[in-house]
């Protein structure tokens, strides 16, 4: 195949080199005179730092550096970075402040917390050196979940921080809710428990620090979501400027939000490096990971709604406790407070009110993941719906069909958030219904049922705003052998974003996809970019190549006009040439570029946005729980989604279909656990943080109903979180479906088959 055009199915370009191995992680990167750096650890939850002896440890053959928080601040380097950003009801002077150095000073506040990074020969070496510190604790008792965190009785992460509140949000018109739900026919209320998880990609963290003693750069390898962004924090937090540093990301192997925010090591091996003109790499280990990477979720959720009688909503009312972890992270407030706009969902509902309370426990911080908190946001008004259907003796389908918004009241201003520019919420579900055969569904249960089987069905609607505003650089060269490079402002971690990319100067440029080379997260090859997250890559990064295509072309029209001794009105381009309408005179792209001059032919262009786009869809599960052992198998699984224009539907089906997985680890397996007393990691490893298998699910069904958005010129909505969106909800639905003829009413996540079966056990007790 010659040419790539949008919206076509074209394989992935990027994955052939990396099958065969010659992808380059973090890992791979070998440095001459490379030094290792390894964290030692504390083993408690909460206790103070009475004594730290490092003289035995330092005289071990091998050792360069043991760097404490007191060489640290001695150094007078800055925390680590807490981005927060106002909003009429949110004053981010006045949280809490939490500073977070990356070794503790005085106290550690969670298994995990480093107390000191030993720099050596050999990560061997290391270890043993972290075995003969001597450090003298006092421990404490430690906060250990949400349940406690707030009652007055509690032990405290810190001493003047009052019942752990580290701040509190609140969105909507809570006088105007209020009275809604004083004079309601139907109040429905139901608290919801959202575990907490851990990213778990297949790459775990790392970084290697380069500092160049005669350029006075520091070249940093780390596998990012925003290289551009960890260039600016790296520079506030040594006080040198951005130009002291150069960010690569390389090969990432999956984020997921996760390496969104900055890690202690990243700055402690920088310090190293720049203190011994060094390189310095620093590894995670799985194990390592679980205690030290930062987890998610992880939320107790008051959910309240008011109907009238005819069972129309009338208003939503919901409280978050959120747990933020010890400390903040670099993006911490954003599955908290910034993606409240998704309680919306696909629904008319007049007003809403969000309050969230987000609490100290001595815990890893808190991160956005896949889809920060849309996915929660999406969860929760699902089940409330259909909590509440059952509890009116409603059907849960009909229920959602009468409430939700119709595509003739686009755009639509939802009770909060921005508005929604376009969606067609009643056609997505008419479409998953009917992939679904849904209308056969009680025949189904029958014959379930006479094989000892129950069979469930849910279903889950939700809108995400995704891409949010914002800005996206792209630069484009023509070399003179007529290839293209393009180096992009965002980082990829397994998107795809090289194939897309291609695709769209493909289709701009009529060139082949074997010429052209995609440079993505190196701080090296442009002034800034935005990074990667919130489904915004297409939009914004796809756009800005749009734009840079067609200027990048326009200019080479010009100078091959020059060339040719013509009037640019009379250059025709087709195929990568340029040639004299009606004559045999052409160029070709590398001949314009070779005579343009030294630099090529170079365009660099951008996007800006002030409008976020909706992806939305509707997915339906059916399912079949064994009551004998609690087991689930899910039988079909159908995802109806919009997200625009889709430039590649491979690569958005693929999207979708992982997202969907991932949602089904957080419904089934996955939960990290502390124990209660101690503050121990219960879930450290593989054996206990069950993540989904292959086994766990069906062919994933996927069908496009897409609408048009004029947000950006690609048309594009985003996809890569609109699949976690939707699914959290949908299995829970069916699941409690499945189990609502024995009378249960909900359960929390994980579901797992021993708590399917205790559930159904309890009710079959009490018959």
């Amino acid at each position: 195949m010659n040419k790539i055009s949008p919206n076509k199915k074209i394989l992935r370009t990027e994955d052939k080199r990396l099958l065969e191995g010659k992808g380059q992680y973090v890992d791979d990167i070998k440095l001459d005179n490379q030094l290792v750096g390894y964290m030692l650890r504390s083993p408690y939850a909460n206790a103070k730092l009475k004594n730290i002896d490092v003289s035995e440890a330092s005289k071990l053959k091998g050792i360069v550096d043991i760097i404490t928080s007191k060489d640290y601040l001695e150094a007078d380097l800055g925390p680590l970075p807490h981005n927060v950003t106002a909003t009429p009801t949110f004053d981010p002077s006045k949280i809490y402040p939490a500073i977070h150095y990356p070794l503790a000073r005085d106290i550690v506040r969670y298994v995990g917390d480093g107390i000191a990074f030993i720099v050596a020969e050999t990560r061997t070496i290391a270890q043993d050196a972290a075995d003969l510190i001597q450090i003298e604790f006092d421990i404490l008792e430690p906060v250990v979940g949400l349940s406690k965190s707030t009652l007055d009785n509690s032990p405290l992460v810190r001493d003047d921080c009052p019942n752990n509140i580290a701040y509190e949000f609140h969105q909507g018109d809570k006088a105007a809710v209020d009275k809604i739900f004083s004079g309601s026919e139907h109040v429905v209320k139901h608290t919801i428990g959202i575990n907490r998880l851990t990213a778990s990609p297949m790459e775990t963290r790392g970084v290697i620090a380069n500092f160049n003693p005669q350029s006075g750069v520091t070249t940093v390898y780390l596998p990012t979501q925003g290289a551009f962004g960890a260039k600016n924090i790296l520079a506030k937090i040594f006080e040198q400027t951005p130009e002291s540093f150069r960010v690569i990301a390389g090969d990432v192997g999956g984020s997921f939000g996760m390496k969104g925010a900055i890690y202690a090591e990243t700055p402690l091996a920088v310090y190293a490096s720049q203190k011994w003109a060094r390189p310095v790499k620093w590894i995670s280990d799985r194990s390592e990971a679980f205690i030290s990477d930062c987890h998610a979720r992880d939320k107790a959720v008051t959910a309240e709604l008011a109907l009238d009688e005819d069972l129309n909503f009338l208003a939503l009312r919901v409280h978050a406790i959120a747990n933020t972890g010890a400390y903040y992270s670099t993006m911490s407030i954003f599955p908290i407070i910034m993606s409240t706009s998704g309680l919306a969902g696909a629904y008319k509902t007049p007003e809403i009110y969000y309050r969230a309370t987000a609490v100290f426990t001595n815990s890893n911080p808190l991160a956005p993941y896949r889809g920060s908190g849309r996915p929660d946001a999406g969860y929760i008004i699902e089940r409330i719906i259909d909590i509440a259907a059952r509890e009116l003796k409603e059907d849960p389908i009909k229920l959602r069909n009468q409430n939700l918004i119709p595509k003739e009241m686009m755009p639509f201003k939802p009770a909060i958030g921005p508005n929604y520019d376009s969606g067609d919420f009643i056609g997505n579900q008419l479409m998953a219904l009917e992939k679904a055969e849904y209308s056969s569904i009680e025949s189904r249960r029958v014959e379930a049922k006479s094989r000892g089987k129950l069979l469930g069905f849910g279903l889950g609607n939700n809108v995400e705003s995704a891409a949010p505003p914002g800005q996206e650089w792209a630069k484009i060269s023509i070399l003179e052998d007529g290839s293209i490079v393009l180096f992009a402002g965002s980082t990829d971690q397994g998107q795809g974003h090289a194939t897309m990319y291609s695709q769209i100067i493909c289709d701009r440029l009529k060139v082949s996809p074997n010429n052209i080379r995609i440079i993505e997260g190196d701080t090296g090859t442009l002034e800034t970019g935005s990074g990667t997250g919130g489904s915004k890559v297409s939009g914004l990064g796809g756009s800005a190549v749009f734009e840079g295509a067609r200027l990048l072309l326009e200019k080479a029209k010009e100078e091959a006009a020059k060339e040719l001794e013509c009037s640019a009105n009379d250059i025709e381009y087709q195929e990568g040439v340029f040639s004299i309408v009606g004559t045999d005179k052409f160029l070709s792209l590398g001949e314009v570029s070779k005579a343009t001059g030294s630099e090529g032919l170079t365009i660099l262009g951008t996007h800006k946005t002030n409008a976020p786009t909706f992806p939305s869809g509707c997915h339906t599960c059916e399912l079949e729980i064994d009551p004998n052992t609690g087991s689930v198998e899910i039988i079909r699984y159908i995802a109806v989604t919009d997200v625009g224009n889709t430039i590649n539907p491979i690569q958005v089906e693929g999207q979708v279909r992982g997202g969907i997985v991932q949602a089904l680890g957080q419904v089934l397996h996955e939960n990290i656990s502390y124990d209660h007393k101690s503050g121990q990691l219960l879930s450290g490893s593989f054996l206990d943080y069950a993540i989904p298998k292959s086994s766990d699910i069906c062919f994933i069904e996927t069908y496009q109903n897409p609408t048009k958005t004029e947000v950006n010129p690609l048309g594009v909505k985003g996809a890569g979180e609109i699949g976690t969106g939707c699914a959290v909800a949908t299995f829970v639905n069916a699941i409690v479906d499945a189990l609502s003829s024995l009378g249960v009413t909900h359960i929390d996540t994980p579901a797992t088959a021993q708590t399917i079966w205790r559930a159904i056990n309890q009710k079959n007790e009490n018959r």
